[in-house]
């Protein structure tokens, strides 16, 4: 079972999960050290020589160095833009006060708690719907990877209007499709986004079709596992699009999750480009933080993890 909010991460946690918590102690806190870690789950006791601490106990408490080399691992995948420092020995984690306002630190900590809130029962903060903002972010982060000239649309849910509307404003706007066609009549289209949730594209002067398209599926939470190749563009297209796209678009899988490295590459096997939590902050420059900072304000006071002092 994931590690969801107000609960602590079990002795069986991942170390993306336990690197989770350290990200939220800290900002919680201040600062927290492995020692806190360790001590505030339960894990250890201060007998030097952990007699008396079970396997897991002592198995996990060798993971925390770990832990902060995933948090190392962060800070350049951050591109230097990582809310959080360690100290030089690393073993504290500090929440850095100076740059809490950057765009980058209050992206991260959006998507660090739409991964850890359970997103089915806590998802509305501030009359704002949490799993929605990551629509609006990623076509950002979508539009930034392919560049100034590059173009957005946001599809999914977040977006108001019908499918059919969206499907035929879609299509002008990039100029593809020609438009909405639906192979079963159109008085049976039951479709919301059918998995489609932003759509950013590199544009020709002549407006011809025949271009590079990205498109993305967003996901916050944990439950995204099995999910990955849902998106398939050419199915999307012949199902609801009068023409097909003349070049297939590639898939952008967008998560609010730092994900395990070691499923790293076989998750984009399946989904396409992965924007991960860290690749997300990478990209997320010029991103208006105002409805994330309400959402994120509200969800961090819902739940409290104790009393975690250094």
């Amino acid at each position: 079972m994931s590690f969801k909010l107000p609960k602590l991460p079990s002795p069986h946690a991942e170390l993306h999960e336990l690197a989770d918590f350290a990200e939220i102690a800290a900002w919680e806190c201040g600062q927290v050290s492995e020692r806190e870690i360790i001590a505030y789950l339960g894990r250890t006791d201060d007998n030097e020589d952990n007699s008396g601490v079970s396997d897991s106990e002592e198995e996990a408490t060798n993971l925390l160095p770990e832990v902060m080399n995933e948090i190392e691992r962060r800070v350049r995948a951050c591109n230097a833009r990582y809310p959080f420092t360690l100290s030089p020995e690393g073993t504290v984690l500090h929440f850095d006060q100076e740059s809490a306002q950057s765009i980058e630190s209050r992206v991260y900590r959006y998507l660090l708690l739409s991964t850890r809130l359970d997103m089915k029962s806590s998802k509305i903060h501030a009359g704002l719907d949490g799993t929605l903002l990551l629509e609006e972010l990623a076509a950002h982060v979508l539009k930034n990877y392919l560049g100034a000239r590059s173009k957005v649309f946001v599809f999914g849910t977040a977006r108001s209007g019908n499918f059919k509307d969206k499907v035929n404003k879609l299509c002008h706007e990039m100029k593809e499709g020609v438009g909405f066609r639906n192979l079963d009549g159109e008085s049976n289209v039951t479709a919301v986004d059918d998995n489609l949730d932003a759509v950013a594209w590199a544009p020709f002067s002549d407006e011809a079709p025949g271009q590079l398209i990205l498109v993305g599926q967003c996901k916050t939470g944990t439950s995204w596992h099995g999910l990955e190749n849902q998106m398939q563009p050419d199915q999307f297209a012949k199902k609801w699009f009068k023409e097909p796209f003349l070049v297939t678009p590639v898939r952008a899988f967008c998560l609010s999750e730092a994900i395990n490295r070691a499923r790293f590459k076989r998750t984009q096997i399946a989904s396409g480009i992965l924007f991960d939590r860290c690749r997300i902050v990478d990209f997320c420059g010029g991103f208006d933080c105002s409805r994330i900072e309400k959402w994120t304000t509200t969800a961090f006071g819902s739940f409290k993890l104790g009393d975690l002092k250094i």
